[in-house]
């Protein structure tokens, strides 16, 4: 089965939470209608509706209890070694810095 992160969970129990509004719509559109074939497929969308709610609800905590998680071990790792945090963070600023001075320094080459 392959991983899903927190966020790519999110976005499709989004577009399922909006797909079951929409087949909500619509079965209220078809209330009206009192066929037994009608009323049988009524009956079987909202069962389908409730439990892809359900599982929407269940994804959801899935996702925030995962990102939970991982911020409470960041958290831990930081307190437990604070220079490390300190050292990575450094190294990740000088890269972003040096990126940028070659971004600036090719402009200056293109422009000037």
């Amino acid at each position: 089965m392959i991983k899903q992160s927190p966020s790519q969970q999110f976005s499709y129990a989004q577009r399922l939470h909006e797909l079951t509004n929409d087949v909500e719509d619509l079965l209220a559109k078809l209330a009206d209608d009192k066929t037994p074939q009608i009323q049988e497929l009524r009956n079987r969308i909202k069962r389908a509706v409730q439990s892809a709610r359900t599982a929407i609800a269940e994804r959801r905590a899935t996702a925030s209890e995962a990102l939970k998680n991982a911020a409470v071990s960041a958290d831990d790792l930081v307190h437990q070694s604070p220079w490390i945090a300190i050292g990575v963070t450094a190294v990740f600023a000088g890269a972003v810095g040096f990126l940028a001075g070659l971004g600036a320094t090719s402009k200056k080459r293109r422009w000037g």
